[in-house]
């Protein structure tokens, strides 16, 4: 799974934390925590507003309630992050024959190079991203007060929307835990004070990959670009 993260406090920073691998919450949430702490210090901003894609918002959880960010973030919103995991992903990991997963393992590893991760690792990233693993980490990573958590989701209507290898979990997915990306559930990525479901228009879906504009493919009534910009207007102009 990817963890982009942005950093808002307009200028934009990244949060340029590993993206898979073994125990990559935590570890990544202490990287992206050091990050924030750069970020404060070289712009002198009291806070900033998080924007994390996948699993870069358990990172950033993990970061305000157990590396001490929450006085530096003012709100944190996920895009399609798995915060109940995925009920497949068990399944992926117990019943898929080895070859099968193997292969779909390496489809992904290989796109995460290609995105800049040196040495990815998604079988060990889908053991930290299964049903068990995120609910008990849900319930010691409490959300922290004074932290405005909100969350969005897209969803694809056919498993040809979502790019290899996004086309072979689909179908497994929506099996196992309904509407989906892809790769998560729409019920999974519900978090927050505020939850907006991006609603696809005709035949094509939104996946996971198009919400951070993986496969630079336009979508008919999706402007991905546009997407973040009002994101970002819209957090300015609620004040944060």
């Amino acid at each position: 799974m990817t963890a982009g993260v942005q950093l808002l406090n307009f200028p934009v920073g990244i949060g340029q934390q590993n993206r898979i691998g073994p125990g990559q919450v935590e570890d990544s949430g202490k990287e992206l925590a050091a990050r924030i702490r750069q970020i404060v210090e070289e712009t002198g901003c009291e806070k900033v507003n998080i924007i994390a894609h996948s699993k870069g918002g358990l990172d950033s959880r993990a970061a305000i309630a157990h590396c001490g960010m929450a006085p530096y973030v003012a709100t944190l919103t996920t895009i399609n992050t798995p915060h109940r995991g995925c009920i497949f992903a068990e399944y992926l990991l117990g019943k898929v024959p080895q070859a099968a997963r193997l292969k779909i393992a390496a489809a992904y590893n290989a796109a995460m190079k290609k995105m800049g991760d040196p040495n990815p690792d998604f079988l060990a990233a889908v053991t930290d991203l299964t049903e068990s693993a995120c609910l008990a980490r849900n319930e010691g990573t409490p959300d922290v007060p004074g932290v405005v958590y909100e969350s969005v989701m897209s969803y694809c209507k056919k498993a040809q929307h979502g790019k290899f290898p996004l086309n072979m979990t689909y179908p497994i997915v929506k099996h196992f835990d309904g509407l989906n990306d892809g790769l998560v559930s729409v019920e999974s990525a519900k978090w927050g004070e505020r939850f907006t479901l991006l609603e696809p228009q005709g035949k094509r879906g939104i996946s996971h990959g198009d919400v951070v504009d993986l496969n630079r493919e336009n979508i008919r009534g999706f402007d991905v670009r546009e997407f973040y910009v009002k994101l970002a207007a819209d957090l300015k102009r609620r004040g944060y």
